[in-house]
């Protein structure tokens, strides 16, 4: 009856309200979501907001539109793909068993399609662009053409009806053929990178690769590798590439970014050595001899020491150092020889030695590039004596000669720093150092070289303009010697006269300090130049204040004042 006359029944708070059908859908206060029809009787108002699941809302709205009363409500919410029904429930019930029959799976394919020349990611973007743009009807629910590019074999998924998989298929087959090559021949010109070792780096299979894009065809990395040449013109620090336009666009970029300005490094070492040694020497040596000539006879003593007596009975000259004193009378003959007839010799001696070396070598380097700073001499040390025979003939008489000969090797003896430095993040430097210091032990020709040497060899890290200890010595030896004679020599106070004590206390403190400064613009290695280059020439300066001597006309030669631009 309600329905004959346009009339709904609405549930209002437990109060059935009698509104005009064209009112109902302000004032019901019930809505369903749910894909099942309410449970209310007919001539009730009811709001259905029903989910769809495979065919797309909006076009299902047109279809329904003319089986649903004018004064009624129908609308699609594209977004999550629901329709909204305000009507009667009779007539909710039965567009709801409609829909139930519309809304079912469609019969969409799954093909896949290699391709053998183009790339899958470029011919999906080609497809996704021209069914965005072509004016055709769209596919329901899962039926909607979709396109997938698998980059790892180089192939395409498609998804959709048949019809459009084979129009598809066909545009496929026309982009996926061989391109002829146009190669293009470029020179580029490089500002800080060496010519030779970027094109070592940019002819690698893994980055002509990457950079020429050809992940279409992993398992044929010479085929990119073939599309391009790479030669380095090291005269003009220049790049001659040759190369199709795609490949040369990724090679270009990749130079961009390599051909930089490399930051420098400044390294300051301080290498401080201070040495005291303190030697003392004391004792009495004794002879006696019957003083008979080429007869038998006694000879008795003691000899200690560097200078024994008995060397100084030979030469007398060859005292040593320190102060000796002696007794002798005469001279006397032992199987044949004269020598002096020495009886006692006193020998005295302390030393002290004091030495303050300080070394600062500087040296400046590139990141990641190793740098060596070597001061010293060219030590010849040697290594073997050998004696040659031979006969010789002189005015019809023969002769056996002698020919004595050495043989000698050649070091480096002095100063030496070798330092690779890494720039890392936040200016901090790792530095793969190497340092020597070597000298010559005083007192010592010939064979009986004995050099000094102190060598660090490691790695550390360090802040941007820090100062690093990298290692030191601290040495503090004692060495006493007595030499004596048994029983006489352990006499108390007697027992001096057949002594000769000899002690010695050496101090060695070496330390070696570092600072590294990164310079990464042009403001900052002048600023280290300068200062460096004033300090050498105020030096100069002084010394040059004396003039030379017994020279008055001479000028000492100083450095020219550094230009102030």
């Amino acid at each position: 009856m309600l329905q004959v006359h346009d009339f709904v029944a609405v549930d209002s708070g437990g109060v059935v309200k009698i509104i005009p059908l064209v009112r109902a859908k302000q004032d019901m206060t019930n809505a369903y979501v749910d894909n099942e029809a309410p449970k209310t009787p007919e001539d009730r108002a009811v709001t259905v907001l029903y989910k769809l699941q495979n065919v797309p809302a909006n076009q299902l709205v047109p279809v329904l539109r003319p089986l649903v009363d004018p004064k009624s409500y129908l609308a699609a919410h594209n977004e999550s793909n629901m329709i909204i029904i305000s009507d009667r429930a009779a007539n909710v019930d039965r567009l709801m068993r409609i829909i139930k029959r519309i809304d079912v799976a469609g019969t969409g394919e799954i093909q896949m399609v290699h391709l053998e020349h183009a790339d899958a990611r470029d011919v999906v973007t080609v497809i996704e662009g021209l069914m965005r743009s072509a004016p055709r009807k769209e596919a329901p629910g899962p039926e909607k053409f979709q396109a997938v590019a698998d980059e790892r074999t180089n192939s395409i998924l498609l998804l959709g009806d048949q019809a459009d998989i084979l129009r598809v298929k066909s545009l496929v087959a026309y982009l996926d053929t061989p391109v002829k090559a146009e190669g293009a021949t470029q020179v580029v010109f490089l500002r800080f990178a060496k010519a030779k070792d970027l094109a070592a780096i940019l002819s690698g299979s893994g980055v002509v690769t990457e950079a020429a894009g050809e992940k279409k065809a992993p398992q044929k990395p010479q085929a990119a590798k073939s599309e391009m040449n790479i030669q380095a013109d090291e005269a003009n620090n220049a790049l001659i590439i040759t190369a199709s336009p795609q490949i040369m666009k990724a090679l270009q970029e990749v130079i961009r970014k390599l051909d930089i300005r490399r930051a420098q490094v400044v390294i300051e070492a301080v290498i401080a050595e201070i040495t005291n040694d303190k030697s003392a020497e004391l004792g009495i040596q004794w002879r006696s001899t019957d003083g008979a000539a080429d007869t038998n006879g006694y000879i008795g003593g003691t000899n200690f020491g560097k200078s024994g007596i008995n060397a100084l009975s030979v030469n007398p000259l060859a005292v040593g150092d320190g102060f000796s004193l002696g007794y002798f009378k005469g001279t006397t003959k032992i199987l044949g020889k004269e020598i002096l007839n020495l009886g006692a010799v006193v020998h005295a001696l302390a030393g002290d030695g004091d030495a303050n070396i300080l070394s600062t070598p500087t040296l400046v380097t590139m990141d990641n590039e190793e740098a060596t700073f070597s001061v010293g001499k060219n030590v010849p040390f040697l290594t073997g004596s050998y004696t040659s025979t031979g006969s010789a003939t002189t005015g019809g008489t023969s002769s056996t000669v002698s020919n004595p000969f050495q043989t000698i090797e050649r070091k480096d003896v002095g100063l030496l720093l070798k330092v690779k430095p890494q720039i890392n993040e936040g200016d901090t430097i790792r530095l793969d150092i190497e340092q020597e210091t070597s000298s010559i032990a005083p007192d010592t020709v010939g064979s009986d070289i004995i050099t000094n040497t102190r060598k660090i060899k490691t790695n550390v890290m360090v802040e941007d303009g820090k100062i690093l200890v990298l290692g030191g010595l601290i040495q503090d030896d004692v060495t006493e010697s007595v030499q004596k004679i048994p029983l006489l020599g352990d006499i108390p106070w007697l027992g001096a006269l057949f002594r000769y004590t000899s002690s010695t206390h050496n101090k060695r403190n070496l330390m070696v300090f570092l600072r590294p400064t990164v310079l990464r613009n042009e403001a900052t290695s002048d600023h280290i130049t300068f200062d460096k280059y004033d300090f050498m020439r105020r030096l100069q300066q002084d010394a040059a204040e004396g003039g030379i001597k017994l020279m008055p006309g001479e000028k000492t030669p100083v450095m020219p004042e550094r230009p102030t631009e």
